[in-house]
């Protein structure tokens, strides 16, 4: 398996205040992508790649002593999260562990799936959501996205929602490819208007679609870094996390 990190945006709303890759935020004496390097067992470092876009020397440079590997989305001006996730799976023909770089969680979460193979796309959700919200000071009505689920099946997910009770889980970042599922996945990806769609986007249109995919349901410490009021709250209110 291949652990994939998607750092190719420059994360705007909160690049106006920091001026710094959101995946180079320091967090706990660390940046944020040297947190998630650190979480993947020492003989797996060698399968890690990085897809950088802005400021990509930056991210080389803070990381290159792990011995990892790097991918370029060149297109990363005018594309959107997908786009650096199709980069990924264009050069690499195996099964893929993808993770967004503007989140952080500890090695628990990325033991499941060390410790299982999975035939479908599978994501972890998180299941105690609010708590993180109410860290992050967010209204979840206008913050959060649709997630349904039945058993250990996805329904549907990124849509905008319309009765909060309803959700029981969040989208954590986390996202398994099995090889098998690669060419269909770049094939669907053809389309040009995935060039500028987000993750959840597409998971929801590949359920359309029929496509299978599972959940995996825990509580595992996690937090988003969105904007400014996320890092802000994040160092003040949740300083337990490490």
């Amino acid at each position: 398996m291949k652990i994939i990190f998607l750092a190719a945006g420059s994360g705007k709303r909160i690049f106006k205040k920091i001026k710094i890759n959101k995946c180079l935020i320091s967090v706990n004496r660390k940046t944020i992508i040297e947190n998630l390097i650190d979480n993947i067992p020492k003989t797996e470092r060698k399968n890690i790649f990085i897809v950088t876009g802005f400021n990509k020397n930056k991210i080389i440079n803070k990381t290159n002593k792990y011995k990892i590997n790097f991918l370029h989305n060149k297109n990363y001006k005018n594309t959107e999260m997908v786009e650096t996730l199709r980069v990924a799976l264009m050069k690499i023909n195996d099964d893929i562990l993808i993770s967004y770089t503007d989140v952080i969680y500890n090695q628990s979460l990325i033991n499941l799936f060390f410790k299982k193979k999975y035939k479908n796309i599978t994501l972890p959700i998180k299941t105690n959501w609010r708590k993180v919200w109410d860290i992050r000071g967010k209204k979840a009505e206008e913050d959060a996205e649709t997630l349904i689920f039945k058993k250990d099946k996805l329904l549907e997910i990124g849509g905008k929602i319309q009765n909060i009770n309803t959700i029981k889980a969040q989208f954590m970042g986390l996202l398994f490819i099995p090889k098998k599922k690669r060419l269909d996945l770049l094939n669907f990806l053809s389309n040009p208007k995935y060039k500028k769609i987000q993750t959840t986007k597409l998971l929801n249109d590949l359920i359309k679609k029929k496509m299978k995919i599972n959940v995996i349901k825990t509580k595992n410490k996690w937090y988003e870094f969105d904007d400014y009021q996320d890092l802000k709250n994040f160092k003040k209110k949740y300083k337990n996390f490490f």
